[in-house]
């Protein structure tokens, strides 16, 4: 018998949690060592400030890899081995080896990403996972530590010693560099994410139930969610029982509850699915082969609400970007396995030509769920990089008429908050700043996409430049005003948006908003020609409003507002016409261009 099995029979039978966690003391091992090597780990759910837990964990030797070692909190060196952590610890944030404190060989940071971290062990910071807003210095005193939040992404917190605050305490995991070359005896070792081979081959044609389509599914109800590994291990006990049970769809592009209107992904998901997939625990496996006439490199674009995994069976990830990772134990897989709204991953991958084969796996652990797989041509890392995404299978529509901005760009205003001026707190606030605070005029600009020089965050567009007026480190209290003349170049619907950090408002001047495509901030309002919103926290996540509107061929006056009070800084302003991924709104982009043909899929026989 497995000796995981008891262990996991009451692990899922316990009350979920915030995120799926063992229990305290818990030894893992997993092979995230130099060149693959097998380290070993503890689970720690008792709370204590970040120089408390780093102590205890340097007083433990390790106890089973007999190598003498003492241990450290855990440092991580890849998406993989972020989402190890997140699900083993049994706590709301986990501390991690990470400072900028002199005394564990770091640098002040503040709110830069790029120097100043070090891992407590001196190893190179090749991975980070900020939440969007992160890190920030938020507190007078100080934040030199670092601990994993929400979703898996990290925020920077006060250490707990040299003046800064004690009354920060949570969990935490030990590592010890054990470098073994297989896994450390004693310990529980991790598992491969998808099974070497599904006990059901939907991958043949021949599975042609219900609906139409290039895509082979089979759903089940009351998955064993506790875990992506758990959630497989029930899939494939419950597939082998119901091996007729399949149906088929158009595209891998739904949410789970019908009316959920501002789920994640990157273009609008709409979707509800024709087979069996409700709220709360369920999985599906989606299959379908794809053609191509020639190799080529691809990038697959996910989003994912809550675990999910994509293979090409024989074909291995170039690199994953984005919130998930590359199974260590399997190269062909690429997955996420942290609760998020919007859990979303791109991977690189080179294929030949003929036929391959496509698994996507998803797992909805609580309340609604949603997929979105798209694919394009290249190598992207952003869901911005490019706005070729289409859903496989997708055939050409005609011509697209994209919007964009006129031959005089954008006007940008950036004002900073007068000295001895009261902080702003809102929208209006900013709107109500003198004409005599301190202010920079940039004309001509081809597109709105910027990033604070020395207060890095989540950008979705590549190649972000400086704030007009930016200055050497990191700046809070200031306001961006833009805008253009906006260019339609045919009469039709679009959806257009707003990205930032903070506040921000976009406007379109005598033109009514339609609805919401996407609302990240959850509490985004819209009011006749304006979409606004107010919150600067959003649990974490980047802010995107993007809305739709009914636009004739011409041109309108388009303005955007951006607010920025305490954090990092990101704004960019983009649209598509409706239903396909967007780009920068850029001057002189108003054009009318074709559409392309996504991935091409196999069509079974009897569903051609």
């Amino acid at each position: 018998m497995n000796r995981l099995l008891p262990l996991i029979a009451t692990l899922v039978a316990a009350p979920a949690s915030l995120h799926a966690a063992w229990p305290n003391g818990t030894f893992f091992t997993a092979p995230y060592g130099p060149g693959g090597t097998w380290n070993l780990y503890k689970t720690v759910d008792t709370t204590m400030t970040w120089t408390e837990a780093q102590s205890m964990a340097e007083r433990s030797v390790d106890p089973l890899g007999k190598t003498g070692k003492p241990g450290h909190l855990v440092c991580i060196g890849s998406a993989a081995e972020n989402m190890f952590v997140y699900q083993k610890v049994l706590g709301h944030y986990i501390w991690l080896g990470m400072s900028d404190n002199e005394k564990y060989g770091g640098k002040e940071a503040g709110s830069d990403r790029t120097k100043g971290w070090h891992w407590v062990t001196g190893e190179p910071v090749t991975f980070q996972a900020w939440r969007s807003m992160e890190p920030n210095e938020y507190l007078p005193t100080g934040e030199d530590a670092v601990a994993i939040e929400s979703s898996g992404r990290w925020g920077d917190w006060a250490i707990g010693s040299d003046g800064q605050q004690m009354d920060f305490r949570n969990a935490s995991m030990i590592e010890w560099e054990t470098r073994s070359p297989g896994p450390v005896p004693g310990a529980e070792r991790i598992r491969r994410v998808l099974p070497a081979k599904w006990r059901v081959d939907l991958s043949n044609n021949e599975r042609n139930g219900p609906g139409d389509g290039p895509w082979t599914v089979m759903s089940v109800l009351g998955i064993q969610s506790f875990s992506i590994w758990t959630a497989v291990m029930d899939l494939q006990v419950r597939m082998s029982l119901l091996k007729d049970s399949t149906r088929r769809c158009q595209r891998v592009n739904y949410h789970v509850e019908y009316g959920i209107s501002l789920a994640g992904g990157w273009t609008e998901v709409k979707d509800h699915p024709d087979f069996p997939m409700v709220k709360d625990t369920c999985a599906a496996l989606h299959v379908a082969k794809v053609k191509l006439d020639k190799p080529g490199t691809w990038s697959i674009n996910v989003h994912g609400d809550d675990y999910y995994a994509v293979r090409f069976p024989g074909h291995k990830w170039k690199s994953v970007s984005g919130l998930g990772g590359i199974d260590p134990l399997d190269p062909e897989t690429m997955y996420f396995e942290s609760e998020s709204g919007d859990g979303n991953s791109i991977g690189v991958i080179d294929l030949p030509a003929g036929e391959s084969t496509i698994e996507v796996l998803l797992v909805n652990r609580t309340a609604d769920g949603m997929i979105q797989v798209l694919a394009a041509p290249g190598e992207h890392v952003l869901d911005g990089s490019t706005d070729q995404w289409r859903d496989p299978g997708h055939k050409a529509a005609g011509d697209l008429a994209w919007p964009g901005i006129g031959s005089k760009g954008w006007t940008v205003i950036r004002k900073d908050l007068p000295a001895g001026a009261k902080p702003m707190e809102s929208l209006q606030d900013a709107m109500g700043l003198p004409a005599s605070a301190p202010s920079v005029t940039a004309e001509n600009v081809e597109k709105l996409n910027y990033i604070d020089s020395d207060g890095a965050s989540d950008i979705k567009f590549s190649n972000p430049v400086e704030v007009p007026g930016d200055r050497p480190g990191a700046q809070d209290q200031f306001m961006v005003m833009a805008q253009a003349e906006l260019v339609i170049p045919r009469d039709g619907l679009y959806q257009i948006g707003i990205y930032s950090d903070s506040k921000a408002a976009l406007r379109i001047a005598d033109q009514k908003w339609l609805r919401f495509v996407r609302d990240n901030t959850y509490k985004g309002k819209l009011e006749g020609d304006t979409i606004h919103v107010e919150d600067e926290d959003r649990n974490g996540n980047y802010g995107m409003l993007f809305g739709e509107v009914e636009l004739k061929k011409g041109s309108y006056t388009i303005e955007a507002l951006y607010v920025n009070l305490k954090s990092p800084c990101a704004l960019s302003v983009f649209g598509a016409p409706a239903g396909y991924a967007p780009r920068l709104l850029a001057k002189d982009g108003g054009k009318i261009e074709p559409d392309i043909d996504g991935m091409p899929l196999v069509m079974p026989a009897a569903a051609k």
